[in-house]
């Protein structure tokens, strides 16, 4: 006895609209790669409120001890540039 096997049905008219949304691969890979990328952007939000925390004691550090301004470059500009947008 052989059982009904039931063929794929293709659609022949290009120009008619899909009737349901196909998922593309892109689509799919999204879907997998979107816990990396909350955790992505959480990493990157780490980092962006390290940066300014490390500025803003920089700067509180600077304007309590004048007497370190000159003795390291980057840590100059980085006041300097603090000052300059605010």
């Amino acid at each position: 006895m052989t059982a009904a096997v039931a063929e794929p049905t293709y659609a022949t008219d290009l120009t008619a609209a899909p009737t349901a949304p196909a998922v593309t691969l892109v689509e799919q890979v999204q879907s997998v790669a979107d816990p990396q990328d909350a955790r992505n952007d959480r990493l990157a939000a780490a980092a962006q409120r390290r940066a300014a925390a490390r500025t803003r004691d920089l700067t509180a550090l600077l304007r309590e001890r004048p007497d370190l301004a000159g003795v390291h470059a980057p840590a100059d500009f980085a006041v300097d540039a603090v000052r300059w947008c605010a």
